[in-house]
C-alpha cells in the first residue's frame, strides 16, 4: 500500500511532525538559556572575585599607608635619639610609649599585624610582639621594599608571611647602616586564608591566591588536586591570569577560571567552578522534558499501533480483497472476525464477492458466447466470389488439361475450406494459421501470376496459440489493394519475431500501397466500432487480439518507403497463450 493511502503512517507522521517542532523550540529555548546563564555567571564570577580581591587589596593597601605613617611619625622617629637619654628609665619609658602607639594601631585593623621599628644606628628595636629580637643582619636577609611572601621564624615556629620593610629616608635603602628608621610590616597567611574561607562559606568556589612563581595560598578545605592542575594549566600558558576569566576542560569536564590581580602583592586570586554544577537544574528539567518526549512517542506508538492492529490491518485486508476481484479473483473471501464494526463490512465484501461472482459468470457465458458468433461472422465473410472464382479456375484448368494444376489448385482449396469451417475451438496455433496462409496465397498464384510470397517465423513462435482467422484477412487485403493492382513482381512477407517478453508478426507487401489520409482514416475505423459503411475484419482481428492477450496487444500499420504496407502484430509473451473461454 502507498504510504500516502496508508492511514497509521499518516498518524504517526502527524505525531512526529507535531513533536518536532516542539523539540526544537524548546532545544532553542534550553541553549538560549545556557549561554544567558553562561554569561551571567561569568559576570557575577567576576565581581565576586573582584571585589574579593579588592578587599584583600585594600587591607594591604592600609598596612602599607599605615607604615608609612610610622614612619612619618615624630614619636616614632625619636627611637633614633634614645641612647641620647641619660636616664634608664626614662629610655625605657620612652620605648614603651612607642609599643603602646603601636599596639593601639594594630587594634584599629582587621587583621592580626606585626609592626616592627628598627634604628640602625643605635640598634635601637621596638615590636608589637615583645619576643621578636632583630637586628640589622637579619633585615638585610629579609629587606622587602614591596610586598614579599617569606617564610619567617616568629617564636621559634616558622610561618608563611607577607613582609614588607620602609627605609627613611629612602635614599637609605642600599645602605641601611646610614638609615634612619626601618619599618617592618608583616602579617601572617591564616589572615587571607580566613578570607578565602569565609568567601568559600557563601557556596561561591573553591577560591586561592596564586604568584606568577606558581606559589599558592589555598583555603582549608580546597581540592589540591584541582588547584594543581588550574596552576599547572596557567605554567603551560593554557590559561592566561591577565584575562578575566576563561573556560577550561579538566578532567572531561568544562571549568570556569576566574582571575582577579591583587596589585599590592602582585599576586592573582583565582577561583574555578563546575559549569554542569550551574547547568544542572537546567540538565534535570531537559532530561525530564526528553524523557516525557520519549514516553509522549512510546504512547503515540502503542495507539497507533492499536490503531494499525484495529482500523489499519482490517481496512488493508479488505484492499487486498478488492485488489483480488480487480484482478478477476471473484473466489475472494474474507474469513477473518474482528468482532467490531470491521466484522459487518467483511460480511458484507462477502456477500457482494460472490453476487458479483455469480454475475461476472453469467455475463462471461454470454461474452464467450458473442465470441464465438464474431468468429462464425468472420467464417462467413469468406466471398463467395472467390470460391466462384475458384471453381471457374478449375473448370478453366480442366478445359486446358492440366491436371496437375487442377489436383494443387482441389488440394488447397480443400484446405482452406476445411479449416475455415471448423467452429469447435476459436484458437488456433501459429503454424495452422500458417498453413492456411500457405494455402490462400498458392490459390491467388492461380490468379495472380506476378505474385509471390515468403514466410520466415522461428520454429519457437510455431506451437504460440492466437486467434483463429487472425493473418488470412490482412493477406487478403494485400493481395487484393496492393499485389493485384501492382504492375511488377508481387511480394508479400511474414515475418515473426521473439524478443523482450514480446512476440512480434509483421506482414509486408510491395504493392501500391495507401495515401497518409487513407492510413489516417484506416487506424481510426480501427478504434471505433464498425457499422454498415466500414469494414469489419481489422476491426474483428483487434477485438479478438485484445481479448486473448490483454491491453497491451496491439496491430499497427505502416508505409513502407519502397512501396506497400507494413502491418505489425504485437503481443505479451506468457506461459499459457490460452484465450478466457477458449475451449
Amino acid at each position: 500500500m502507498r504510504l500516502r493511502e496508508n492511514t497509521f503512517a499518516k498518524i504517526m507522521t502527524l505525531i512526529i511532525l507535531l513533536l518536532i517542532p516542539i523539540i526544537l523550540l524548546y532545544t532553542l529555548s534550553i541553549r538560549t538559556s545556557i549561554q544567558v546563564i553562561k554569561e551571567e555567571m561569568h559576570s557575577l564570577k567576576q565581581k565576586d572575585i573582584t571585589y574579593l580581591a579588592s578587599e584583600i587589596d585594600k587591607s594591604v593597601t592600609t598596612l602599607s599607608s599605615l607604615g608609612f605613617l610610622l614612619s612619618e611619625d615624630i614619636h616614632i622617629q625619636q627611637l633614633q635619639t634614645l641612647h641620647l637619654i641619660e636616664s634608664a628609665y626614662e629610655r625605657n619609658d620612652e620605648r614603651l610609649r612607642i609599643m603602646e602607639r603601636l599596639r593601639l594601631l594594630n587594634v584599629s585593623q582587621r587583621w592580626d599585624t606585626q609592626y616592627s621599628i628598627l634604628a640602625p644606628e643605635n640598634q635601637e628595636f621596638v615590636s608589637t610582639n615583645t619576643y621578636l629580637t632583630y637586628n640589622l643582619d637579619t633585615v638585610k636577609s629579609l629587606l622587602a621594599p614591596t610586598w614579599r611572601y617569606e617564610e619567617m621564624t616568629i617564636q621559634n615556629f616558622k610561618q608563611q608571611r607577607f613582609v614588607r620593610h620602609i627605609v627613611k629616608p629612602k635614599s637609605k635603602l642600599a645602605n641601611l647602616e646610614k638609615a634612619g628608621i626601618i619599618v617592618e610590616i608583616s602579617f601572617p597567611e591564616e589572615h587571607i586564608i580566613k578570607d578565602l574561607d569565609a568567601f568559600k562559606e557563601t557556596g561561591k568556589g573553591d577560591p586561592f591566591l596564586m604568584d606568577p612563581e606558581g606559589r599558592t595560598i589555598r583555603n582549608k578545605n580546597a581540592d589540591k588536586e584541582m588547584i594543581a592542575a588550574i596552576g599547572g594549566l596557567i605554567q603551560s600558558s593554557e590559561l592566561h591570569p591577565k584575562s578575566s576569566n576563561q573556560i577550561v576542560k579538566i578532567d572531561d569536564s568544562d571549568y570556569l577560571v576566574t582571575f582577579a590581580h591583587i596589585e599590592t602583592l602582585n599576586w592573582y586570586l583565582v577561583d574555578y567552578m563546575p559549569i554542569e554544577d550551574v547547568l544542572q537544574p537546567i540538565v534535570k528539567s531537559q532530561v525530564l522534558f526528553y524523557g516525557s518526549v520519549a514516553l509522549l512517542l512510546i504512547m503515540s506508538l502503542l495507539a497507533g499501533y492499536l490503531l494499525y492492529r484495529n482500523v489499519q490491518r482490517p481496512i488493508g485486508l479488505l484492499i487486498r480483497n478488492v485488489k483480488r476481484l480487480q484482478e478477476g479473483n471473484y473466489a475472494a473471501r474474507i474469513t477473518v472476525n474482528p468482532k467490531n464494526e470491521f466484522g459487518y463490512l467483511f460480511e458484507r465484501f462477502n456477500d457482494m464477492a460472490a453476487e458479483t461472482e455469480r454475475l461476472i459468470g453469467k455475463v462471461y457465458v454470454e461474452e464467450l458466447r458473442r465470441r464465438e458468433a464474431n468468429v462464425k461472422q468472420l467464417q462467413s465473410q469468406i466471398n463467395p466470389h472467390f470460391l466462384y472464382n475458384c471453381f471457374a479456375l478449375i473448370r478453366s484448368l480442366a478445359r486446358l488439361d492440366k491436371k496437375e494444376s487442377v489436383m494443387t489448385m482441389s488440394m488447397h482449396l480443400s484446405k482452406y475450406y476445411r479449416y475455415t469451417t471448423r467452429v469447435e475451438k476459436l484458437t488456433a496455433t501459429l503454424k495452422e494459421e500458417l498453413q492456411l496462409l500457405e494455402s490462400y496465397l498458392e490459390i491467388q498464384r492461380f490468379h495472380i501470376q506476378h505474385l509471390n510470397y515468403a514466410i520466415d517465423v522461428p520454429e519457437a513462435m510455431l506451437e504460440l496459440e492466437i486467434p483463429r482467422l487472425l493473418l488470412q484477412p490482412i493477406a487478403e487485403n494485400a493481395v487484393l489493394h496492393g499485389i493485384e493492382r501492382f504492375d511488377g513482381d508481387g511480394l508479400i512477407t511474414i515475418t515473426g519475431t521473439m524478443a523482450g517478453g514480446w512476440n512480434t508478426l509483421v506482414i509486408e507487401d510491395n504493392g501500391v500501397g495507401m495515401t497518409d489520409e487513407a492510413l489516417q482514416k484506416l487506424e481510426r475505423d480501427l478504434m471505433n466500432t464498425p457499422d454498415d459503411n466500414t469494414g469489419c475484419a481489422l476491426w474483428n482481428i483487434r477485438q479478438r487480439m485484445l481479448f486473448q492477450f490483454g491491453p497491451e496487444a496491439s496491430i499497427r500499420f505502416r508505409l513502407r518507403p519502397e512501396g506497400g504496407v507494413s502491418v505489425q502484430l504485437e503481443w505479451p509473451d506468457s506461459d499459457q497463450n490460452q484465450p478466457r473461454g477458449a475451449e
